[in-house]
């Protein structure tokens, strides 16, 4: 009945992913190269004006704390379609090694197999795992009720490893204590693996663009850029997004299979598609890669020689550019983003301001509990790793960590309204979700390494009890003190971004479409290669959309580590009381110029970050807001007042 079960692709369907997946890369190659180039310019330009790099946010400090693994065993695992013993390691950088006891033993430790867990979901029970595979397969209709192998687990304590395009991956733990621990340990490497594209570099930021503006021409209305891992799986989501429905409707509806079997087939056509796509993108990202690394350093030479003259006019585009746009963005804030912003900046806020709440409350405790072990420590000998022993429960294994990292999730009603709203789905939040998590946790854990450190280097364990504590109060105060001001500015950063990403594709869209063919004829050749006025107009959109959010949030946030009160008269169900925000006046266009908040000359500050360094440099992200003379009503009740800046 249904014999025939034939997932895997034919040379028809193998052949039109792989053109798909190739024409995705050759229309990436200029783009990449096109915005390389104005990135490597506002590099070089912020480089010649501020010769020294500000601090980063967050610090990676040396490995104090955690062995070279921070956890191992060997365990029956469901991997590719079977149950095995593996020995399962995850390493301090949070690599997931499994290795086959059999292959080991034929062929040497060498022989392991990498999990990808970028993107993945962690679960431990069945119930939950039936919900994610329901998830991969809505567009199965009919009676499809069949179980996956994988949960024939031979033991009761089971921790599902579920990637959006694989298989699933089972590991069968002896108890609820081991599957605790596998379970957060590897949610700790899931967020690792899941965090992002890094900033800090043109390649990286030019890559995001490039990815932004291929997703535009080949018309993705939700053009916004998925931040996951790296770059070669930024482009895989882009193909699986793409080819989808081709899978759905034309590969899929031949396979003939029994209804008990149908979401394994479509699960194992997913993986196999997955898998082809990965390694075609590495192999075209890795040609991509040499061939502009030789690129970059020609434009260096060309901007190094021309950068003045580059950045001047740079600056008219921009300033020109900016005149022109001036009414449709003010109307654009008006029309689409105030009416909502109220409510979206609520959905974000609330759960984020939640879990930082809870994680300074929880790191404050473990410090006051360092306190009282020195208090009452009656022996000098061993009492350093007597009294920093709590500081191991910081750990990402540690499952009070765990309940304040799970609160920064979004709610379920804000997911729904979020989605009907912008049209946003969860892989648009879930990975800048998963970032902020992550970021806090290397947040603590790097005050964690800065507590153990100053004390260790005490000359104090020859002392009483109570100038121990002492001392451990006056490491607390400094450490607390740091762990203030980078929380304070990581989550404003947090927020900000997330709120963007959700916002800037409306924004844009509303804006419009602009014929910039008049600068054709000032900008010569030889500076074309690096002076993109369609670049300079996504930065001014970008800048004027995350002053306003600033604006925004900045009156609406609380300076404190405290959940944001709610308002229960509100039908929002995750709603806070907003304090009412000050916005500058709207300013007709001929006037909108002399006021202008200008940043850095002519440089696409779009990833500026809010990090306590360029906090401290300006007094404060938005302390011009202050010297306002007289405080305006709410524009989310009016809309009268907004005012735009100029990159």
């Amino acid at each position: 009945m249904g014999a025939k079960f034939t997932c895997g692709l034919n040379s028809k369907e193998h052949r039109y992913i792989s053109e798909h997946i190739a024409d995705i890369m050759e229309k990436l190659a200029p783009l990449y190269r096109h915005h390389l180039c104005s990135n490597l310019l506002t590099h070089m330009r912020n480089k010649h004006i501020e010769p020294t790099e500000p601090r980063p946010l967050i610090q990676c400090p040396d490995v104090v704390a955690h062995a070279e693994i921070m956890l191992e065993g060997t365990l029956p695992q469901y991997l590719e379609g079977i149950w095995t013993h593996h020995h399962l390691q995850v390493t301090n950088s949070f690599t997931v090694e499994s290795r086959d006891t059999k292959e080991v033993f034929e062929g040497g430790w060498g022989c392991k197999t990498e999990l990808v867990l970028s993107g993945c979901q962690i679960c431990t029970s069945i119930q939950e795992h039936r919900k994610l595979v329901d998830d991969m397969c809505q567009h199965i209709t009919g009676k499809s009720d069949g179980k996956l192998a994988c949960w024939d687990c031979p033991t009761a304590f089971p921790v599902f490893i579920q990637h959006p395009y694989c298989a699933p991956v089972c590991l069968a733990t002896a108890s609820f204590h081991e599957q605790t621990q596998w379970a957060n340990i590897l949610r700790a490497a899931t967020q690792h693996q899941s965090s992002g594209l890094p900033l800090d570099s043109p390649e990286s930021r030019a890559f995001l663009d490039a990815v932004w503006t291929l997703k535009r021409l080949r018309g993705n209305s939700q053009a916004m850029v998925h931040l996951i891992s790296n770059e070669e799986e930024v482009l895989v989501s882009i193909v699986m997004e793409e080819v989808m429905s081709y899978l759905k409707e034309e590969v899929y509806q031949r396979i003939i299979v029994h209804h008990s079997r149908r979401k394994q087939a479509w699960i194992k056509l997913l993986s196999e598609v997955y898998r082809m796509a990965r390694q075609q993108v590495k192999a075209a990202m890795a040609v991509l890669r040499r061939e502009l690394s030789l690129y970059r350093s020609d434009v260096e030479r060309q901007i190094s020689v021309k950068l003045q003259e580059a950045g001047l006019l740079q600056d008219h585009i921009a300033h020109t550019i900016t005149e022109d746009l001036c009414e449709p963005m003010l109307q654009s804030l008006l029309q689409t983003i105030i009416p909502r912003l109220d409510r979206t900046l609520q959905e974000v806020a609330t759960p984020i301001c939640d879990g930082f709440a809870s994680t300074w409350q929880y790191f404050l405790v473990t410090c006051d509990d360092i306190i009282e072990l020195g208090s009452k420590s009656s022996s000098v000998k061993d009492i350093k790793k007597e009294v920093l022993t709590p500081l191991g429960g910081l750990g990402p294994g540690d499952g009070r960590m765990w309940q304040c990292l799970n609160k920064l999730e979004l709610s379920l009603e804000g997911r729904a309204w979020l989605q009907e709203t912008w049209g946003v789905h969860s892989g648009t939040w879930k990975p800048l979700v998963v970032k902020a998590q992550s970021a806090l946790y290397k947040v603590v854990d790097v005050c964690a390494v800065m507590f153990w450190r100053m004390v260790s280097r005490y000359p104090c364990f020859s002392l009483n009890s109570s100038e121990l504590v002492d001392v451990l109060c006056r490491v607390k105060d400094r450490v607390v003190k740091h762990l203030d001001t980078e929380l304070l500015a990581l989550r404003s950063q947090l927020i900000l971004e997330m709120i963007l990403h959700i916002t800037l594709p409306a924004f844009v869209h509303s804006v419009g479409e602009k014929d910039l063919s008049r600068y054709d004829g000032i900008i010569s050749s030889e500076q074309a290669i690096f002076i993109h006025p369609d670049i300079i107009l996504r930065s001014i959109l970008r800048d004027n959309l995350s002053y306003y959010i600033q604006s925004a949030m900045k009156y609406s946030l609380p300076q404190q580590f405290v959940p944001l009160s709610v308002s229960p008269s509100s039908t929002c169900s995750s709603s806070f009381v907003f304090s009412k925000p000050m916005y500058h006046e709207l300013l007709p266009p001929d006037e909108c110029q002399h006021y202008l908040c200008q940043t850095s000359d002519g440089s696409a500050s779009e990833y500026e970050t809010l990090t306590p360094s360029t906090m401290s440099n300006r007094n404060d992200t938005l302390a011009n807001l202050e010297n306002l003379e007289n405080i305006t009503p709410s524009v989310f009740d009016g809309g009268e007042y907004i005012h735009l800046i100029e990159p």
